[in-house]
Parts: C-alpha cells; structure tokens; sequence
C-alpha cells in the first residue's frame, strides 16, 4: 500500500499475495526441516552417550578393556534402539517428506561413523572385535530409516 492508502501501480492483490504468502511457508518449513534433523541428531547424540555409559557402568568394563561378548551383542541392541528413536522424532517433527528427513539423518550418521571407523583404523587400538564398528555403522544408518517409517500419517 501507498500512503495514500491505495495499492502501488501493478499489484496483483491474489498473486502478489500468495507470493508473499507461500514465500513465509517455505522460510518456515526450511526452518522446521533443519530443526528436525537436529532434534534427531541430539536425540542420538544423547541416547548414545548415556547409554553407552550406563552399559559401561552396568557390565563393568574398563576403558581399554576386551569388553565381553554380553556387552557387545547388547550395545548393538541398544544402538538399534536409539537410531530407531532418533529417526522416528526426526520424522514426527517434520513438516512434510519424514522419510527424507530420516534419510538426511541416516547419511549425517553415516558421515560420523565413518570418521569414527578411520579414527580407530587410524589408532591401531581396535575396540571389540574387528567387526563390531562395521556393525555400528550398519545398524545405525538402518536404525534411522526404520524409525523414520514409523512415523504415522498425518491426515
């Protein structure tokens, strides 16, 4: 609007409008979708930490330690929860497309587990046997993406 209270010269009022409009929806959405890969990657960063601490704590393993068969089967099970969670909170809080939102955090998750595995080659001090981080590296990516399709339909 002009000051004079009139509309400037080549206002569209329905098109200019839903310009406007669907520009704000889409800053929005843009803003909800970051959000929601970030409250899944939280999600998994705190899930995976406290209960690799509790698990430490619970089966008694030392840093440094052979951790035992009961351990390693029963942090892969727990691993799968936790990816399972984050993906699915990652889906619920998207605004649309739940599984892309969980594939984005399944390849985030990939990313840092491959950095993870080049550390520990790179260390030369493997953790468990040699094929445990290749199974944390699958189960998490798969972990993500199943709990993204959990997600149930909005209406």
């Amino acid at each position: 609007m002009t000051q004079s209270g009139s509309p400037p010269q080549g206002y569209r009022p329905d098109l200019d409008d839903a310009v406007e409009t669907w520009s704000r929806m889409n800053d929005a959405s843009i803003l909800r979708s970051v959000a929601a890969v970030i409250l899944g990657f939280v999600a998994l960063t705190l899930g995976s930490v406290l209960t690799g601490r509790l698990l430490l704590s619970l089966f008694g393993v030392d840093p440094g330690a052979d951790p035992g068969a009961a351990f390693i089967f029963t942090s892969l099970g727990v691993r799968l929860a936790v990816t399972v969670l984050a993906g699915f909170l990652a889906a619920l809080a998207a605004p649309r497309a739940p599984r892309l939102h969980a594939g984005v955090l399944a390849a985030i998750l990939v990313f840092f587990s491959l950095a993870s595995l080049a550390g520990l080659s790179a260390s030369g001090d493997p953790y468990g046997p040699a094929w445990y981080p290749i199974a944390m590296l699958v189960i998490g990516p798969v972990g993500v993406l199943i709990g993204g399709s959990l997600r149930p339909r909005r209406r």
